[in-house]
């Protein structure tokens, strides 16, 4: 996309959405679009004001940007036209040959939106209203009025224009006829925008070229050295080539006519830039695609502005359900698994279906006074619901928040999982992965899996229940062989040398029932003095590593960490535990955990790892302007499963959204 409307988009989508909500285009959505986003526009007025975004350095760069190439003096935001107090939408459309990227922003003045284009010296056509756009190869088209602004980027399905039928219906050369090198680089597209925008002109001549016969590239085996040289030269000696046209009138109402004549003006410049190359075969598939899909958006988007009956996204009872007011950015997906299909090649996996059983998802973003927060959910069907149902049916063992000291970690993370019940599920899961193509080898495949085996034997020793806490980090100073030279006798010499290592410390628990075997292991690394006897724990003695390892097993929790001393007090019991209800609720209450404290982790980076100084103070700055984080999965609610993502805003920020502005200027910076 050219930089005017990427600038334009950018602005608009995350700046221009700031006022109250005043005009709804959602209603315009098709029914069957695969998904949406949404920006709420008066929610992040709220947090930010218009005058406050200008002021703001991604505002003033923004403008210092839009003002080096063009005359207009835009003085904010709101100079480029659009309605700052609607929501604004991108949203995708796709069937089996061609993927729509959609955006649909709402319009306030659209002479402004006018003088927004006309500076950028970027053509534009008026129809009823409605002007339009057309990029360099017409794939990338805009349209708006007074009420909005609606923009198509199309992509094609390289499976669908790669099936045989099809590329005989569009003329397409087969597919053991395309070079895959061809003999010049140049694969953009020469026909110009006034010769493109010229063809959807009010009461405009249409310039349609004259057929040209396609010439087919001659196989590579077949080709020598000469050849192909002349090839080049021939293209540069016809570079200048003017295709034969002929004009007509068109009626402004055949929407259909305008963008097969952009199609051919397309190819018939794209081919006769490469005519006489003997590789031109793959140039002109290249431009005769591009003209089909320059066709297809142009009648897609005629359609749109015709208001031809597609059905409304808000006939979708599950997406107006997703739709959250106190959400500044919600993304909504019709079905994960249908997305998936859409853009998976499905020639190379046919019959596999990786994501099936997925329903619906969505996802929220949350500026809030204190809090930034994201949350997600994914629905699931029957069979997928009742698989994680079983899966997700333990809590975290109780017993490790007695050796949590939230004064010392930096961060945590915790799962809880029934490990027998995975083991049980997972050969179904495969199953209905491969089964459709492989159901003789994943039958015999999941029968081999349960019979090696013992799922509540396995279950018992490892329960599925863990905690990992991260504490900081240190360093060791370690020895290691090294090697001087001597320049005057060309001998070498071994020396021992000294160097600092930066290591994690971290203690981490796992719940066990069954300990014989781990019993046994421990006993045959005592013999083979791999694993120490400090009589009330044991120390891992890892080969050329610099990082020592103790572990315990006390009342059914297995215990690894790399600090002896708290190891020690573990097992005496005078291990010192603090944790406030907050992460006490969050552990207990959740299948999944985390925490992460980045101003606890300002200052303990060793220097040597950041190099510069400059660079030590600036993460370190970055660590301390930084809340609190926290990660969570809630228990599934029937088929549904959903977790949260959440930053605690540090004092003396007044919101969420000028807090984020506040970092992105300081990392500029």
């Amino acid at each position: 996309m050219n930089y005017y409307f990427k600038s334009a988009i950018a602005g608009s989508f995350l700046l221009g959405t700031l006022a109250v909500n005043a005009q709804d285009l959602s209603r315009k959505i098709p029914a069957d679009a695969l998904a949406v986003a949404t920006i709420k526009g008066g929610n992040l007025t709220q947090l930010m004001s218009v005058t406050e975004l200008n002021q703001s350095f991604f505002g003033k760069k923004l403008m210092e940007e839009l003002a080096k190439d063009q005359q207009a003096d835009f003085r904010g935001i709101a100079d480029f036209g659009f309605n700052l107090s609607s929501d604004f939408y991108y949203y995708n459309q796709s069937n089996d040959s061609v993927s729509y990227n959609c955006f649909l922003l709402p319009v306030k003045d659209a002479a402004k939106i006018d003088l927004l284009f006309s500076k950028r010296g970027k053509k534009f056509t008026l129809k009823d209203q409605v002007r339009s756009y057309f990029n360099i190869d017409s794939t990338e088209m805009v349209h708006w009025n007074g009420e909005m602004l609606f923009s198509v980027i199309p992509t094609e399905k390289t499976a669908y224009f790669n099936r045989p039928e099809v590329r005989e219906r569009f003329g397409l050369s087969k597919i053991d006829e395309v070079s895959l090198y061809p003999a010049t680089a140049d694969s953009t597209v020469v026909m110009d925008a006034a010769t493109a925008t010229a063809a959807v002109e009010e009461q405009e001549e249409i310039v349609t070229p004259e057929p040209v016969k396609k010439k087919h590239s001659i196989p590579a085996k077949n080709r020598s050295k000469k050849s192909k040289l002349k090839g080049k030269k021939t293209a540069a000696k016809n570079y200048k080539k003017k295709p034969i046209r002929k004009k007509v009138v068109a009626e402004q109402e055949e929407t259909e006519e305008m963008g097969a004549a952009i199609d051919m003006v397309a190819v018939d410049s794209a081919y006769t830039e490469n005519d006489g190359v003997e590789d031109n075969s793959f140039f002109y598939d290249i431009k005769l695609k591009k003209g089909v899909l320059a066709k297809w958006t142009a009648k897609m988007s005629d359609d749109f502005f015709a208001g031809k009956s597609q059905g409304s996204i808000l006939s979708n009872a599950d997406f107006t359900k997703s739709v959250d007011h106190n959400a500044e950015v919600t993304i909504w997906i019709s079905g994960v698994e249908k997305l998936s299909n859409a853009y998976l090649p499905l020639d190379y996996f046919k019959g596999v279906n990786f994501m099936g059983g997925y329903g619906t998802a969505n996802a929220k973003l949350f500026l809030e006074d204190q809090l930034i927060k994201m949350s997600s959910a994914m629905t699931f069907n029957d069979d997928m619901g009742s698989v994680l149902r079983k899966v997700h049916q333990r809590k975290l063992n109780k017993k490790f928040l007695k050796y949590v000291n939230e004064d010392q970690m930096i961060g945590y993370m915790a799962y809880a999982m029934d490990t027998k019940a995975y083991l049980q599920e997972y050969p179904k899961l495969i199953s209905k992965i491969y089964g459709s193509v492989y159901a003789d080898e994943i039958g015999m495949a999941t029968d081999l899996f349960s019979l090696l085996l013992d799922e509540e034997a396995i279950g018992k020793v490892i329960k599925g229940d863990g905690i990992f806490i991260f504490n900081g980090l240190s360093q060791k100073e370690v020895s290691y062989k090294s090697y001087d030279y001597n320049e005057d006798n060309f001998e070498t010499t071994e020396v021992m040398k000294t160097k600092k290592e930066t290591l994690p410390d971290f203690l981490m628990m796992i719940s066990t029932e069954d300990t014989r075997l781990i019993d046994k292991l421990i006993a045959y690394g005592v013999k083979k003095e791999l694993v120490k006897n400090n009589n009330s724990y044991y120390e891992i003695s890892i080969p050329k590593s610099p990082m020592a390892l103790y572990f315990t097993i006390k009342d059914g929790v297995i215990f690894l960490s790399t600090n002896g001393q708290e190891m020690q007090q573990i097992v005496n019991n005078t291990f010192i535990a603090k944790l406030n209800a907050k992460h006490k609720k969050a552990l207990l209450g959740n299948n999944y955990a985390a925490y992460f404290s980045p101003k606890k982790l300002a200052g303990k980076i060793p220097a040597e790892e950041l190099g510069k100084l400059a660079k030590v103070e600036k993460t370190n700055k970055t660590l301390n302007a930084m809340g609190d984080i926290y990660i969570r999965s809630f228990p599934m609610k029937g088929n549904t499963f959903s977790a949260e993502v959440s930053m605690d805003l540090p004092a003396g920020h007044k919101n969420a959204l000028k807090y984020l502005f506040s970092i992105s200027e300081d990392l500029q910076k």
